[in-house]
């Protein structure tokens, strides 16, 4: 019994210097930011235009999300869909039509002492932090499934890498998240499909800005190895480069973004 010869590498194509401007182009592409109303979701709508793509901006509160198009001019659409409910994500995937990829930044933490967490509040981070992205995987990771490529982006957290004290249900669900990434992208990468996230540490969101004052900020700055706070614009500035073709061989990954802080120690949020 004869065997089939190995398939032959071609050096050509091997040895040839790739045009990487044009891996990073996103020109002809349309992608769905699910949470992008605020935040890092506004920071990645915006970072997804200026490299040539339309972008759906989506956001449970349609203002928002209006505000972000408006920002943005022609190429952004926006929507208004609770992310958590099957039937609107359903409904989202019909008529958002072909898309080459979803980025999904929702996600939201309620702090407080592990022995003093609710069910109620274990349903909840469960239901924002994982169920949601469950069912941006089945709705949205079908449609790219059929089309036969594309890209499913996460935001997820170093919170659930390392230990989250004082936000443990949401480090739980979080980790979770990473675990969901790896298996998706191994059971849809045969499919061209791509399934990574980004870990952000301690990012200065509006939210977060809101909470600490100008001490607190600067005591976390200076206990980060690159004494830089992280922005929502570098945590954009990582999706845009794993939605992009320079990650074309990137998946079932979760890209840690924090400036050094997690090989150092893990974030205390208990003072919240």
């Amino acid at each position: 019994m004869t065997q089939d010869p190995a398939p032959s590498v071609d050096r050509a194509e091997s040895d040839r210097i790739v045009d990487y401007r044009s891996r990073f182009d996103l020109s002809q592409r349309r992608y769905l930011v699910l949470g992008g109303g605020q935040g890092m979701g506004r920071q990645i709508s915006h970072a997804l235009a200026q490299l040539g793509a339309t972008v759906i901006v989506v956001d449970i509160d349609r203002e928002r999300a209006a505000g972000v198009c408006a920002e943005i001019g022609p190429a952004a659409t926006a929507e208004q869909v609770d992310a958590t409910d099957d039937a609107e994500m359903a409904a989202l995937a019909e008529r958002a039509g072909e898309i080459d990829g979803v980025v999904d930044v929702i996600g939201m933490a309620r702090y407080g002492p592990l022995l003093d967490i609710t069910d109620d509040d274990w349903r909840w981070e469960e239901t924002i932090v994982l169920h949601h992205a469950v069912l941006t995987i089945r709705r949205f990771g079908a449609r790219l499934r059929d089309r036969g490529e594309g890209s499913i982006t996460f935001v997820s957290s170093v919170s659930g890498i390392g230990s989250s004290p004082g936000h443990a249900a949401y480090g739980v669900y979080k980790a979770a998240l990473g675990s969901l990434v790896r298996s998706a992208a191994i059971e849809l990468g045969p499919f061209g499909i791509r399934v990574n996230a980004v870990a952000p540490g301690f990012v200065i969101t509006p939210r977060i800005s809101a909470i600490l004052d100008a001490d607190a900020v600067e005591n976390t700055r200076t206990q980060i190895p690159l004494q830089r706070l992280t922005m929502p614009a570098d945590v954009a500035s990582a999706l845009a480069f794993l939605v992009s073709d320079l990650a074309r061989t990137i998946t079932g990954h979760v890209m840690v973004v924090d400036g050094g802080a997690t090989n150092k120690y893990p974030y205390d949020m208990s003072g919240f």
